[in-house]
């Protein structure tokens, strides 16, 4: 379960259906792996800028279907959408990106099998108004994202909040009234999410959609990372909230991203799991400038330019570190215009819309939609990335202190690492290094 974004990481039953954007876990039917159990580290991606703030997610399970889902408090309303599947790769990508290694040979050698060489391993309610009833909970929206059903509610009471859920297939986790109510006390809202995971290949659930109904059989399993989703919201000051996440179970590796004004530290965390800092001017870098090449035995002079254009290709960042450019090329947009949701964002919804509605799915559907997201991204996120360089992004990475997570959500501080530990890290969800061969008389090579 994922201990940082959830607030009670609620395990909860769910009608089924399919992702129709990529990602949906492999899913198993027949019974045996029972309660669904975290895997793998925890990763959270959370930027600030302007009273904005953005945080994605995309958890490992192993286990029933059924018991799939949560359930997350936020100091306002949130706007939903999926990230890309590699998000958190990328985002390790632009921190440290992946090296070509050119080997230059002046003898002929037998080709080796490199293909595993060079691998490192909308607001909130407003001041002075009445807040809800004991007994009342509105829903302020609701929708399909993805492989998930969610809703936006607003609460009068746990108890309330508790039997709204129930009756409507979302199961509350007993036990976690207490903490839920000061939530609740501070007119925070709360986003549940229920998966729609399915066999059918012509169950695809919308954005926009009220619900999700597919039959599938009972026990069903699944294994692997579950879509991302992130959420955008206007705070005071960036917050992570994770109160009850105590009761998940046994603490897994958590890896926070913090892109935010100054470099940062998590409060009551020690010091020694900020484990990365990168100023925006290098991150961007990263980003935009061909890939770092390091040579073996030569030079560039070495090279065919047959194979000084094949080098250049192969710098390209992007399909590395895209995913991480977009995702804070958009923050940062949303952040100067002070925008929940951007036009580009609405579009990918609308012609997800469209083509449900229509019944036009498929590669050519896809590619298609695929194409018009991306140039309109690209249009409205153009000179976004300027903004990094006044930015820093931050890793925190470990397991957090199991008193911190019960007593408080988290809260961050400026704080700088010391230069001598703030190195290269190495990470396996980093893309791994490419290498290349050359021989100065007989251009080969292998990557």
């Amino acid at each position: 379960m994922f201990r940082i974004l959830t607030l009670t990481a609620a395990l909860l039953g769910a009608e089924a259906a399919a992702d129709p954007c990529g990602m949906v876990p492999p899913v198993h039917f027949g019974g045996g792996r029972g309660q669904l159990q975290r895997s793998g580290p925890q990763r959270t991606y959370v930027s600030f800028r302007g009273g904005l703030e953005t945080m994605a997610l995309r958890p490992g399970f192993t286990g029933d279907v059924d018991e799939f889902g949560m359930l997350i408090p936020f100091p306002s309303p949130p706007a939903v959408r999926k990230i890309a599947d590699e998000t958190f790769a990328a985002i390790e990508a632009a921190v440290d990106p992946p090296r070509i290694v050119v080997q230059v040979y002046d003898q002929p050698l037998p080709i080796p099998n490199m293909a595993n060489a060079g691998v490192t391993v909308m607001r909130a309610s407003a001041e002075g108004e009445d807040g809800l009833r004991y007994g009342e909970v509105s829903v302020l929206r609701e929708e399909a994202v993805g492989m998930y059903q969610v809703a936006v509610l607003e609460a009068g009471s746990a108890e309330a909040l508790k039997r709204w859920m129930g009756e409507n297939g979302y199961r509350y986790p007993e036990g976690m009234e207490a903490v839920t109510e000061e939530y609740i006390a501070l007119r925070w809202c709360f986003v549940a999410v229920k998966a729609a995971v399915g066999q059918g290949p012509g169950v695809a659930p919308s954005p926009g959609m009220r619900s999700t109904q597919f039959e599938r059989p009972p026990g069903s399993q699944f294994e692997g990372y579950v879509q991302g989703m992130a959420f955008r919201f206007e705070t005071e000051e960036p917050v992570v909230p994770m109160r009850l996440s105590v009761f998940n179970g046994a603490d897994p590796r958590n890896v926070v991203y913090v892109l935010a004004d100054d470099p940062v530290t998590i409060r009551g965390v020690n010091t020694a799991l900020v484990s990365r800092q990168i100023d925006g001017e290098q991150l961007r870098g990263n980003l935009t400038e061909p890939l770092p090449v390091t040579w073996q035995g030569g030079s560039l002079a070495d090279l065919s330019p047959e194979f000084r254009e094949r080098l250049d290709a192969l710098r390209d960042p992007a399909p590395y570190s895209g995913a991480a450019r977009d995702l804070f090329a958009a923050d940062l947009l949303a952040a100067r215009t002070h925008q929940l949701s951007l036009p580009h964002e609405e579009v990918e919804k609308a012609l997800l819309n469209i083509s449900e509605a229509l019944g036009l799915r498929g590669e050519a559907a896809d590619a298609m939609q695929a194409e018009a997201v991306a140039a309109e991204r690209q249009r409205a996120v153009d000179g976004a990335l300027d903004d990094l360089r006044e930015m820093h992004l931050t890793v925190v990475d470990g397991i957090f202190p199991s008193a911190l997570l019960a007593d408080e959500n988290l809260h961050f501080a400026s704080y700088t690492m010391a230069a001598d530990r703030n190195l290269r890290r190495e990470d396996a969800i980093r893309a791994p290094d490419r290498w290349l061969s050359y021989y100065k008389n007989g251009d080969w090579g292998s990557f």
